[in-house]
């Protein structure tokens, strides 16, 4: 479990300073996520397939900022949640909590870390992010493994 913690500690630390910087440099991110948003880079960089999904565009500026928040918003209960299961698995390894509850609440935490993840890689597929936002997709990508092997991690492992 303590292995299992730190596991977990380490997503709920990522997570925490992906929340800090989307809230202390929220006008980069907002704008990069409005880029997805806007199709701008489709736009520009494939203007064919730009035609062919032009009607999927959101250019709506505070629809943006609303969903960017959301996602924020969404990222910021998950790293709290991620922090307390990181804290229910320390507690239980040392035999102040119970394993079953320490680990389900850390699955359902880590759940939510791979949703987010899967969630914008479904609407990043939807606005067509793959032409020009490659190392974001990456990223996420890379992410969604992360939050899956943690599972399977907090799941195979006693």
């Amino acid at each position: 479990m303590f292995a299992q913690a730190g596991v977990v500690a380490f997503q709920a630390t990522w997570l925490f300073v992906a929340v800090y910087d989307n809230i202390s440099q929220a006008e980069i991110n907002e704008n990069g996520f409005g880029l997805v948003l806007r199709m701008d880079l489709v736009e520009k960089q494939d203007p064919e397939v730009f035609k062919s999904v032009l009607k999927r565009r959101i250019q709506n500026p505070e629809l943006e900022r609303r969903l960017f928040r959301l996602l924020v918003a969404c990222e910021a209960i998950v790293a709290g949640l991620l922090w307390l299961s990181a804290l229910g698995l320390l507690l239980a390894a040392v035999g102040l909590l119970g394993h079953a509850g320490a680990r389900s609440l850390a699955m359902i935490a880590v759940l939510g870390f791979t949703a987010i993840w899967t969630s914008l890689l479904t609407g990043g597929l939807w606005f067509m992010d793959r032409v020009g936002m490659d190392a974001a997709v990456m990223g996420q990508s890379f992410l969604l493994i992360w939050g899956t092997a943690t599972l399977i991690f907090l799941a195979v492992v006693p």
